[in-house]
């Protein structure tokens, strides 16, 4: 393979439970071929999921020089960014949906299955008869669900119950009300196509004083982390996410290699997970009855239950370890396999599940009692470290972000810019390339955790970004991780790091993401107060220093060899009284060009109120080169004027103090001050004679 190796995810977010484990399944496929994995977010950095069905915002090539071919998970993209791929040569496996019209691979969740699951336990386990569903029906995959939860209610000879359509698959796409909810009678339960679709239901009828499990049963779909925290415990549909990331890469790889991949749809199987807002409130104090009455048996079923099914972990198998060791009252291989099991999903229901099936093994079968007791506590004890492990590092995930807050807004000494404040981050490697005022994408000096050939600056695409050197930098069993640097209305371009995927928080909430939105806000916020600065430092109407600036620079001269130049325009007021204001305006706009273009870089010039300009000249000392500066700068101020269709001439009067001196600031002003009115006075000052006034034509 050649200079485009590299596997592309395109995601609405790069970490998080949902989008972070499937990252995290395309992440290992990737590594195992030995290729690079570039995570890219589709959504603007700190955006909620509120799209469904592709941003249409997100039109980037972003490091399309770099990738082969992408792996898109729902919500993702638009079908028009599909086509775009589709053009440029660059494979396409869909995980998590599919498009009408794109003829490609996509890997799926048995979604059917899974729900015909979650409906028929309802109706058989708890006797529902009317049951609701909510989803968001735009999505393939949603749609699905609905359909198998109608087929159900039809075998079952059941109507179906309301439709409460969502608006997304977020909590936030719950926009009815309970008020909705009875307008269609009482219902035994609700079906939701998500679990935060769920979550959001919940609190909606909750904020009527209808509770679950009491007034309703409820199902969820996805198995995310918090469903088993929430409270009362949210039933769902488990998919595997790691496995389906897996096979989009898997698929993927053969296609970039020029082996044929059938665009054809594989599903993996899901399973229901039952909890107590379905009804299953004794699941926390017991253990279901099962159909067989063999020990080994029952325990691999109970084991079956907890166990991660895309972890690779056989269930037969590792309940016939734990019978034998038990039954050799081998207390530690049992528990380090148990232990496996538990750290696979470290949840309490997982816990209450191993610990009960051990103890129902055990007082069913002669001699396996011993050790019990001490497999237990083993197990309590693990399930507290990991718990602790977990808490500790969402700790850990605050502070770092509360140090990036502190850095990034409130450090004046840090330039956000330079993307070394990454190393506050676990990230190894770190890139950022800003629009300048064109809109082109300019690369500043990126940054790497360990030694190794620099991160260059210099202009780049957004096909070429990151550079080469960020890619080169990749440790193992991480990835390349690439936002777009936009927070409402401000884009400021991209960021790209190398880290390892973040997939216990919630999705948006990952720690790339944050540094995205952080580096934003830190650029908008430099610029506005580099605006105010300049409105407080500069003049307005000319855009040179004002007084108050220049009064400011003034003491660092004196002593030093210098001068100070004050000038007074002659004639400046007939200007106004003859062609208005605007045309003086203008006429005072055009006077500070000339005096700029008359200057050195080195040099300072200020308009000091009305038609008075300054000037400090830096190592300039009275003397010849002083004169013919002086006599640059009439000659300069005191050519004609186009002021609109007319033409105007004025005169300059121009005095000055030596630096050198010694004198104070102050007294530099006003010796200059008094200089120049003795050239007005004099006439030597003025280039034009004061009484020739101002000389108006017509534009012929």
């Amino acid at each position: 393979m050649g200079s485009k190796d590299g596997v592309g995810v395109l995601a609405p977010f790069v970490g998080g439970t949902y989008y972070g484990t499937l990252v995290a399944g395309t992440l290992t496929a990737a590594a195992a071929q030995k290729l690079p994995l570039f995570a890219i977010q589709t959504l603007d950095a700190a955006a909620d999921l509120t799209v469904s069905g592709g941003s249409p915002a997100f039109d980037a090539s972003v490091a399309w020089d770099h990738i082969g071919g992408f792996v898109v998970f729902a919500d993702a993209v638009n079908p028009s960014y599909l086509h775009r791929l589709g053009r440029a040569g660059k494979p396409v496996v869909l995980v998590g949906h599919t498009v009408a019209g794109l003829n490609r691979p996509a890997v799926l969740a048995d979604n059917g299955n899974g729900m015909r699951a979650a409906v028929t336990h309802l109706i058989r386990e708890h006797g529902c008869s009317r049951i609701a569903f909510t989803g968001f029906l735009e999505a393939s995959d949603i749609r699905e669900r609905h359909e198998a939860y109608l087929e159900v209610l039809h075998e079952h000879g059941l109507t179906p119950g309301p439709l409460l359509p969502a608006t997304s698959n977020i909590e936030m796409g719950i926009e009815w009300t309970a008020a909705d909810w009875l307008r269609h009678g009482r219902q035994d339960a609700l079906v939701a196509a998500t679990d935060r679709n769920a979550i959001g239901a919940q609190r909606a009828l909750a904020a009527s004083g209808l509770n679950c499990p009491d007034d309703y049963l409820l199902t969820g779909f996805d198995d995310l982390d918090r469903s088993s925290f929430v409270r009362p415990e949210l039933a769902t549909v488990a998919q595997p996410l790691d496995a389906m990331g897996r096979l989009g890469v898997d698929l993927l790889v053969r296609e970039m290699r020029g082996e044929p991949v059938p665009p054809v749809e594989h599903r993996l199987p899901t399973r229901f997970v039952r909890r107590t807002s379905c009804g299953c409130t004794a699941f926390a104090e017991r253990l279901p009855e099962l159909p067989t009455a063999d020990p080994r048996r029952r325990l691999a079923i109970r084991l079956a239950d907890v166990v991660v099914f895309d972890s690779g972990i056989d269930p037969v198998a590792t309940g016939a370890i734990v019978a034998d060791a038990l039954d050799a009252a081998a207390v530690v291989p049992a528990a380090e396999v148990l232990h496996t099991l538990l750290a696979a999903s470290p949840t309490q229901e997982t816990l209450r599940v191993i610990c009960r099936a051990v103890q129902e093994y055990a007082a069913s079968t002669t001699g396996a009692l011993r050790g019990i007791q001490d497999i237990v506590m083993f197990l309590g004890r693990s399930f507290n470290r990991l718990q602790l492990g977990d808490q500790l590092h969402l700790r850990s995930l605050i502070s770092v972000n509360y140090d990036l807050s502190i850095t990034l807004l409130h450090r004046r000494e840090v330039d956000p810019r330079d993307p070394s404040w990454l190393a506050l981050t676990p990230a190894t490697a770190g890139a950022i390339a800003l629009r300048d005022r064109a809109g082109d994408l300019v690369r500043t000096p990126g940054w790497r955790r360990h030694p190794g050939p620099a991160i260059p600056a210099g202009p780049t695409s957004a096909e070429a970004f990151p550079p080469d050197e960020l890619i080169e930098a990749t440790d193992p069993g991480k990835a390349i991780f690439v936002v777009r640097a936009k927070v409402s209305e401000s884009d400021r371009g991209w960021l790209a790091l190398v880290d390892r995927v973040e997939n216990r928080v919630e999705d948006g909430r990952e720690l790339v993401n944050q540094c995205a939105a952080l580096l934003t806000v830190a650029l908008d916020r430099r610029e506005q107060e580099a605006r105010l600065l300049w409105a407080a430092q500069s003049d307005r109407l000319t855009g040179l220093p004002n007084r108050s600036s220049f009064t400011a620079a003034l003491p660092a001269a004196v002593g030093r060899p210098g001068t100070v130049l004050f000038m007074d325009l002659d004639g400046f007021k007939q200007v106004n009284d003859t062609l208005g204001h605007h045309s003086g305006d203008e006429l005072l706009i055009q006077v500070a060009d000339r005096i700029r273009h008359c200057l050195r870089e080195s040099d300072l010039a200020a308009r000091f109120g009305g038609d008075e300009f300054v000037v400090l000249l830096r190592d300039t000392t009275p003397g010849a080169a002083l004169n013919n500066l002086i006599d640059r700068l009439r000659t300069a101020i005191s050519a004609p004027y186009q002021l609109g269709d007319r033409t105007a001439q004025i005169g300059v009067s121009i005095g000055y103090a030596d630096c050198a001196t010694g004198m104070s600031a102050d007294q530099l002003l006003r010796d200059s001050d008094t200089s120049m009115y003795r050239a007005k006075a004099g006439r030597t000052g003025a280039a034009i004679p004061a009484d020739r006034g101002l000389l108006v034509q017509d534009r012929l």
